[in-house]
């Protein structure tokens, strides 16, 4: 075929023939596979004084309908400084191998490493049976030196992801790193635009020396998802499940936007990270797949309103870009309201139990990243002030309750406060004969790093 007849074909694409002539060929319907519903922690507020109420946003899910599966443009980038020779480099080798087997014809992959500098080993490739072999031969060429240019890797993936952006495709970043980065200053930014630009990255910590805070913060921020990895030997099935669910994406690009009504304040949303534009608070939350779910837990601070009154507490509407048979950008919408009461009764009947407590967990959560954050910034002292209160509240509620729960909550609070010192940042020697301290025990920097994702976990899904 001559290519000025492909380019008429290219052209038509778009349009389709009816007896009329040619027309615009129309955007599929919603497919409703996606839901945004609302519940209140008491769906009363105390009348004439402020108040303060409590309301979960739940992001969900549907059986899947007949759909196609869009594009994946991915960008794998690794970290192959010195601390991965061994094991780990010929398991992420070996994962990054399996991660292949996974993608399909069409599908893009670049694959970046970092140690001393950065490397791009695979400019961003469309696979086929042609080039298979030479990407595979690509991969194997992974090995371990330098020390640890995340910031040079983390750039130079994006780019080559946006190089080849796919506005109705799955655009991601798969980061690995093992250890601290040499300038972490710029990452947070990084993956800031990196969300901007419709690029999410999957946020990979390996072993039990990684900077938790700023992985976590990578993912939150460009509206991906934060794993521990304890051994390298699991970053293949890591790898793998990383492109099934993608596999599944109903969603891309999703954002919450939270509206207060009048006389209506949003204190917080609990261990996210936002952004505010007048009174609006939008929280990114970027894919999502197949069986998923999301809640979101906000606080409100409410003014005095009459006895009896309706009160508008807040509007949450989900916008989000359609992946499953590319509808485009759609929404979801959800109202919560109350009414205010002066009677006490009301409000000890008006309570929510399951929200209080899914609130409660979810506030657990934040503090245990909190603390490690505070830690990771020397401030220990203070770390453990914050853990040592929540852990005073979980035993009171304990004995309140007589849940087991709470205890443990309780418990995990003081074994974290214990294991702090292995994240806190080394103090410099006095002189350069002065004997350095010994390490921090391997056992307290893995406990850390599984607070940290079991509290991460808490707060991505439900």
């Amino acid at each position: 075929m001559s290519r000025a007849a492909l380019a008429v074909l290219f052209l038509a694409s778009p349009l389709i023939l009816t007896c009329g002539g040619l027309s615009a060929r129309p955007t599929p319907r919603d497919p409703g596979v996606l839901t945004l519903q609302g519940a209140l922690g008491n769906r009363w507020v105390r009348a004439v004084q402020q108040d303060h109420a409590i309301a979960r946003v739940r992001v969900g899910t549907r059986p899947p309908v007949a759909g196609r599966r869009p594009p994946i443009n991915l960008a794998l980038v690794v970290d192959t400084s010195g601390s991965m020779e061994g094991g780990p480099i010929a398991d992420a080798r070996t994962a990054s191998l399996a991660l292949l087997e996974t993608l399909a014809e069409g599908d893009r992959l670049a694959v970046v490493v970092f140690h001393s500098r950065t490397e791009v080993l695979l400019p961003s490739t469309e696979l086929d049976e042609d080039n298979l072999a030479e990407v595979e031969t690509k991969l194997r060429r992974m090995q371990a030196r330098g020390t640890t240019d995340m910031a040079g890797g983390l750039s130079a993936g994006v780019e080559e992801v946006v190089r080849h952006l796919v506005p109705d495709g799955l655009n991601r970043v798969v980061l690995l790193g093992d250890g601290v980065p040499n300038d972490p200053a710029p990452i947070r930014a990084m993956a800031q635009a990196a969300g901007e630009r419709g690029v999410s990255i999957t946020a990979l910590g390996l072993g039990p020396d990684y900077n938790e805070t700023l992985m976590a913060s990578i993912a939150q921020l460009s509206g991906g998802r934060f794993h521990f990895v304890r051994e390298s030997a699991q970053m293949a099935s890591v790898f793998r499940n990383e492109v099934l669910r993608l596999k599944r994406v109903y969603a891309r690009n999703a954002v919450v936007k939270l509206t207060p009504g009048p006389g209506v304040r949003i204190e917080s949303v609990v261990g996210q990270n936002v952004s505010q534009a007048g009174g609006q608070v939008a929280v990114s939350i970027g894919d999502i797949s197949q069986g998923e779910a999301r809640d979101l837990i906000v606080r409100l601070a409410t003014d005095g309103h009459r006895d009896g009154s309706s009160v508008e507490l807040m509007d949450a509407i989900m916008e989000f870009d359609d992946a499953l048979v590319g509808a485009g950008r759609l929404e979801r919408r959800v109202y919560f309201g109350a009414r205010a009461t002066a009677d006490e009764a009301r409000i000890t009947s008006g309570r929510n139990l399951e929200v209080e407590r899914a609130a409660e967990r979810m506030q657990a959560a934040a503090v245990t990243i909190e603390a490690i954050a505070m830690a990771r910034d020397g401030e220990i002292d203070r770390a453990r002030e914050v853990l040592a209160r929540a852990a005073t509240e979980a035993q009171q509620r304990a004995q309140a309750t007589g849940s087991a729960d709470y205890d443990a909550q309780a418990e995990g609070y003081r074994s974290l406060s214990g294991a702090l010192p292995s994240v806190a940042p080394a103090e410099p020697s006095p002189a350069p004969a002065a004997r350095q301290a010994a390490p921090p025990p391997l056992a307290d920097a893995i406990e850390v790093r599984r607070a940290h994702d079991e509290a991460m976990t808490e707060l991505s899904t439900h």
